[in-house]
């Protein structure tokens, strides 16, 4: 063997696929022997063959390929057949995507760069999704393009986790909304089937010894699902229903437990027939399962607390609105916030007091559901007692402050107290933290901004009241802080807005006012609890 045999063969210590590109035949290919090869081929395979990044030199008019450790992992099963062959027949399924490229880089010199380049290949008995950032290179020989430099990388785990992970975030944003199990149920079917990685899902939940379908989707991949087919599915770990699965290739079909409890199920999906279920595919679909089953068990806990809470609840509106309910004076409104329950932390009161006199309250805790129900019950209560046992406003207030203090959740709600005495002609009323009332006369709206303080059970120091004349005809409004607020918005335009709403409806019988400003004033979908109290001078 001369000197100018020895080149090939010396680069076989770099990898296993250099010692058989070194090794192969290459007489009989149309290269010829490697000794024979020009001195462009030979620099060019020099330098795929001891790089670790994959290359392929493909040489000639056909393109018959050489390449190196990194490009052999790319080509699966199709090695080492694919030594020396052209490229068209080594990868026919995706010829058609290919073979303009080569040419462009053949015919006009220039490279070709391409970014996840989606293609679909045959390289583990099975048609495979896959992706390739790469660059085509012109090589020259005596200024003529002979061959083409193909530097290579695989992104497909990278793109492909990229999307599972979009799909995982979308599924769990679309259960978040979710008020009970069949819902859930329901979203889980329709954020996931139809896409690239799910064909279509079925949640089947058990009751009593029966797997009862709840949801399931209509995509064309959907294939039936029997009970009888996942009732043996034990864990969150997926089980693959295809019977004749083996690791490395794709499962067309898996299973596995959702829930916990009374909300346990099984989730079964139909698989990418493009992927391998390998441990990725594994872990996205354990992932999967484990996004519905946090779902099912947050929505049977909700079902369980808005039962309890539900009684609770009801109660306490019930309570609040008996004493405002045949008033020809008072109109009372009570407002959930949106995907609330019936009350949550605000609240109002109508008390009659000896001697003519009427006792209004509105009061709003910090929260929502049953500790800011519990709170503002509590809150409530003393307000009331407080009151009927003849106390003015700032001292209701004071008092107040000290039994905020020591109810759970009662700190730093804030109340206003109003006391109008019809046979004085005149209001006294106490803030503590609480947005001021408003007073409409004759068409003209003002501010009752006197006898202010900070929210109970912070304020330090005695607690003022303020008193203001009252005629016949005006009306006086109470509110809580969700009827002026707004996302985004300053609070001077809320409370600007509830005053000209109330200047234009003042003339109007209190239940119509008390409409029109929650019409003219609340979002359809509040994000607090709104109270409004209407009250007319007569």
């Amino acid at each position: 063997m001369g000197p100018s045999s020895t080149w090939l063969p010396a680069l076989a210590p770099h990898s296993e696929t250099a010692a058989v590109m070194a090794a192969h035949d290459w007489s009989s290919t149309p290269l010829g022997p490697q000794e024979q090869w020009p001195d462009t081929l030979r620099m060019a395979v020099s330098l795929c063959l001891a790089s670790d990044f994959p290359m392929l030199v493909a040489w000639g008019r056909d393109l018959l390929m050489i390449y190196n450790e990194g490009y052999r992992a790319m080509l699966g099963d199709k090695h080492p057949a694919s030594v020396g062959e052209p490229v068209r027949a080594v990868w026919p399924e995706i010829w058609a995507e290919l073979e303009p490229l080569f040419d462009q880089v053949r015919e006009t010199g220039t490279a070709y760069n391409a970014a996840h380049l989606p293609l679909a290949i045959h390289r583990n008995g099975y048609l495979e999704e896959a992706f390739f950032t790469f660059c085509y290179s012109a090589i020259l020989d005596d200024g003529k393009v002979a061959g083409t430099l193909n530097v290579a990388m695989e992104t497909t785990a990278q793109v492909v986790a990229e999307r599972r992970l979009t799909l995982l975030s979308n599924m769990a944003a679309s259960m978040v909304v979710t008020q009970n199990v069949t819902d859930v149920c329901v979203a889980a079917v329709r954020s996931v089937e139809g896409g690239v990685d799910v064909g279509s899902a079925e949640v089947r939940l058990w009751v009593e010894d029966q797997l009862i379908p709840i949801a399931a989707g209509d995509g064309s991949g959907r294939s039936a699902t029997f009970a009888e087919d996942v009732a043996h599915v034990v864990g969150l770990s997926p089980t693959v229903l295809d019977e004749s699965w083996r690791a490395g290739t794709p499962a067309h079909r898996v299973a596995m437990e959702v829930g916990s409890g009374d909300s346990s199920g099984v989730l079964v999906l139909s698989l990418n027939p493009r992927c391998p279920f390998d441990d990725a595919h594994r872990s996205f679909v354990e992932l999967v399962g484990r996004t519905v089953s946090a779902a099912l068990d947050n929505a049977y806990r909700r079902s369980v607390e808005l039962g309890e809470q539900r009684l609770i609840s009801d109660t306490l509106q019930a309570a609040m609105l008996a004493p405002a309910s045949d008033l020809p004076t008072v109109a009372a409104r009570y407002v959930p916030a949106s995907g609330q329950l019936s009350v949550g932390g605000d609240w109002y009161d109508v008390i009659e007091l000896p001697d003519g006199r009427r006792a209004l309250v509105v009061g709003d805790c910090v929260g929502h559901g049953l500790a800011a129900a519990t709170a503002m019950g509590q809150l409530r209560s003393a307000s009331r007692a407080l009151l009927l046992e003849g106390r003015p406003p700032a001292e209701v207030v004071q008092a107040m402050d000290h039994f905020a203090a020591s109810v759970p959740g009662g700190d730093c709600a804030t109340m206003a107290c109003a006391v109008i005495d019809l046979g004085g002609r005149a209001m006294t009323y106490a803030c503590a933290g609480h947005p001021p009332p408003v007073l409409v006369r004759a068409g003209t709206s003002s501010w009752l901004d006197g006898g202010r303080g900070g929210p109970l059970g912070v304020h330090t120091g005695d607690r003022s009241q303020a008193r203001t004349a009252i005629e016949d005809g005006d009306l006086v409004v109470l509110y809580s802080d969700g009827l002026i607020e707004r996302s985004g918005e300053n609070i001077d335009d809320g409370l600007a807005r509830l005053r000209r709403s109330a200047e234009a409806h003042a003339a109007e019988p209190v239940q119509s006012v008390a409409d029109a400003l929650l019409a003219d004033l609340v979002d359809a979908r509040p994000r607090d609890d709104v109270v409004v109290v209407v009250k007319r001078v007569r």
